[in-house]
């Protein structure tokens, strides 16, 4: 083989050598590229910020999720949509008790809302709805923060999806489609997203291929906080005035249901609190050994089982599923009744002061249960002369 015939096999090798590293270089550039855009735009766009935000959610991923939304803010507004016409129809408190009442509920806004972000938080921390230890305590002030949360319907309302991010600059808006449980009423949320910033350093780097080193300018970045957060949603008030009919209808047949049930035994315990009554009395006021065992087995055969009765015929009673939570509530009660009577039986029985404060203790328990279940029946009995939407 002559000298030209080599040099130009040599030659044509080492073009396509060049031509194998230029096309090596320009994929490594697209690849650099794809990361660039998705690092710096993608990641910091609100369309990105919910996907993430949804992903976490299904995935039960509560840190990524918090990320994402802003529950202080969230929860303000919600606030005042959920509470701005909470006492308008109810005609059995005057116009000077309703304006206290409104005006109250203002005043503890921030507090409630504390609250409500710490049940949430809890919520996405360990799956349970816990109401913190400060809320609790809030029925002293005659504020039920369980209530509101049934009311609020965060507790029976499911993310199914995202569409429609449309980014507008420093804020953006969503669409979050959700379904009610309880009546399986699909509605679509309108939320508005903030864009909180976020940082990016960008260093230098080098690579080699078939040899040869390349520079060129690297990337090292250095991510911020998640720039969009969702700050507020606009039709929240919407959702509670579509849902709630449906809501208030499902407990209303419930309580119609069983309103004969109720009336029933309500007579039955009122005969029977009036004979309680006559046995705690006596001359001298001592109560006798013999007479302390004739109470506690009228405690126990005849109080104690009317209530279970009782129960037991409220439990043959279909529940709608907005009615669970009543339902669910009178149980409770009806437990919590029967165990204070037999922590005070026993007390009887045994002449120990501490069974005796163990029935107190759990009868102020059934006290709030029930005050709470008098609120519900109430507050279905205002709704139902509410005036219609238009």
């Amino acid at each position: 083989m002559d000298d030209k015939t080599w040099n130009s096999r040599l030659e044509r090798r080492r073009q396509r050598r060049r031509t194998e590293r230029a096309i090596l270089l320009l994929l490594v550039l697209v690849i650099i590229s794809g990361v660039i855009w998705y690092v710096t735009s993608y990641t910091k766009t609100p369309n990105y910020a919910m996907d993430e935000a949804i992903t976490a959610l299904h995935s039960d991923d509560a840190t990524a999720f918090k990320n994402h939304v802003d529950f202080s803010a969230v929860t303000l507004k919600g606030y005042d949509d959920l509470t701005v016409d909470m006492f308008k129809y109810d005609e059995q408190l005057s116009e000077h008790d309703r304006s206290l009442f409104e005006n109250f509920y203002v005043l503890i806004r921030a507090q409630m809302c504390q609250g409500a972000v710490k049940v949430i938080n809890t919520r996405l921390d360990t799956g349970k709805w816990t109401l913190p230890e400060e809320m609790l305590k809030g029925r002293q002030l005659g504020i039920d923060f369980d209530l509101l949360l049934e009311r609020s319907m965060i507790r029976h309302t499911s993310i199914v999806g995202v569409e429609n991010v449309d980014n507008l600059g420093d804020t953006a808006t969503a669409d979050i489609n959700v379904i009610e449980d309880y009546t399986q009423t699909p509605f679509t949320l309108k939320v508005t997203l903030k864009n909180f910033g976020g940082g990016i350093s960008i260093g230098g780097t080098s690579f080699e291929i078939g040899g040869t080193t390349f520079k060129l300018p690297g990337i090292n970045f250095k991510l911020g906080e998640n720039e969009w957060k969702v700050v507020s949603v606009e039709n929240y008030r919407e959702y509670l005035d579509t849902v709630s009919p449906s809501l208030k209808n499902q407990i209303e047949s419930y309580i119609d249901a069983t309103n004969d049930i109720v009336e029933r035994y309500n007579y039955d315990f009122l005969d029977e609190q009036a004979t309680f009554i006559s046995l705690q009395k006596t001359s001298t006021g001592i109560v006798s050994e013999e007479r302390r065992k004739e109470i506690a087995d009228y405690i126990t055969q005849t109080i104690i089982p009317t209530l279970s009765q009782r129960q037991d015929d409220l439990n043959k009673i279909p529940v709608p599923k907005a009615a669970e939570y009543l339902a669910n509530l009178r149980k409770e009660s009806t437990a919590v009744t029967i165990q204070a009577w037999q922590f005070y039986s026993g007390g009887l029985l045994e002449n120990d002061s501490a069974a005796f404060d163990t029935a107190e203790s759990l009868h102020k328990q059934e006290l709030a249960l029930d005050q709470r279940i008098e609120e519900l029946i109430h507050n279905s009995a205002v709704a139902r002369e509410r005036p219609a939407l238009p």
